[in-house]
């Protein structure tokens, strides 16, 4: 240190006040921070900007388009499926931020109800349609008005490719010997259904994980399509008022039964790269329309 620090006293005291290079030209330093400048004719025109920001809008348009329609299409493998409602223990298996995305999207059951404003007012479940039949058979291959598939055939897609050939193996192996009565056919059944029950909450623990995972994206893209339009909107001429800034929403265990109703202290102001925040907010003045 001694060292270091006897050689930078020696570049200060020999240091030449008129030296010059080119590279101060576009560098200066205010208060120990170094400031550099980009180079090129300084800022890009306003209607340049507006033209890249409305390319940005409508790709980010366009993506968030292709995600709606993987979610529709998970939403929709989810309920194909018979156990669509996880236990206890598959829950455990979920970190707890995907729980509660999945709940906020209405996939999971709220573990509250939602307190009503009128007391006596009895609290409205979930609406389920049901299909009335007159044996186990027709209830498993019913095929719903959307044209979707029977549980029976959405339980057989939960294999993995891996596992269709060691099923197909089991399946023969226990008709190989059907006039001979085997005593380990039931201990081979028992096996495959339990195999099968490991790869069908796999397989629906995945389903679950992605479809959180996609539901965050889409509420970072709709976030920043809404900053985009704003900034368009702020370039235009007119007067407005900014009426709030980004926020981030920090929730707390006594606050969920009365909704999305803020209560102060919840409210802590974030950046704008964060994921859970509200968009800021403007208010523009009312102007009459030629």
């Amino acid at each position: 240190k001694r060292d270091r620090l006897r050689t930078l006293k020696l570049k200060a005291e020999t240091k030449n006040k008129d030296e010059f290079y080119f590279g101060m030209n576009g560098k200066k330093t205010e208060k120990g921070v170094e400031y550099r400048d980009r180079g090129g004719e300084g800022a890009l025109p306003e209607d340049m900007v507006k033209v890249l920001k409305s390319q940005d809008e409508g790709y980010l348009r366009t993506v968030r388009k292709k995600g709606l329609k993987r979610i529709e299409s998970i939403k929709t493998q989810l309920t194909a499926m018979v156990d669509l409602v996880p236990t206890p223990e598959d829950l455990d298996d979920l970190d707890d931020d995907v729980v509660d995305t999945l709940r906020s999207a209405g996939v999971l059951p709220p573990t509250k109800p939602i307190s009503r404003k009128w007391k006596g007012k009895a609290v409205q479940s979930t609406p389920r349609h049901v299909v009335f039949v007159d044996n186990q058979e027709q209830a498993m291959n019913y095929t719903g008005p959307s044209g979707s598939e029977s549980p029976a055939k959405s339980r057989d897609q939960w294999l993995s490719d891996d596992e269709d050939d060691n099923t197909e193996d089991w399946t023969e192996d226990m008709h190989e010997d059907d006039d001979d009565e085997d005593k380990y056919a039931p201990q081979r059944a028992q096996k495959q259904e339990l195999k099968r029950q490991a790869a069908a909450k796999k397989h629906r623990l995945s389903l679950l994980q992605e479809l959180s995972a996609r539901l965050k994206r889409d509420t970072v893209l709709r976030h920043t399509l809404r900053e985009l339009e704003l900034q368009k909107r702020l370039m235009a001429p007119g007067a407005r008022i900014k009426i709030r800034g980004p926020e981030r929403v920090e929730q707390d265990d006594e606050g969920e039964n009365e909704g999305s109703k803020k209560k102060r202290g919840e409210v802590k102001f974030a950046k704008q790269g964060d994921i859970d925040y509200t968009p800021r907010v403007y208010k523009w003045r009312s102007e009459r329309k030629r």
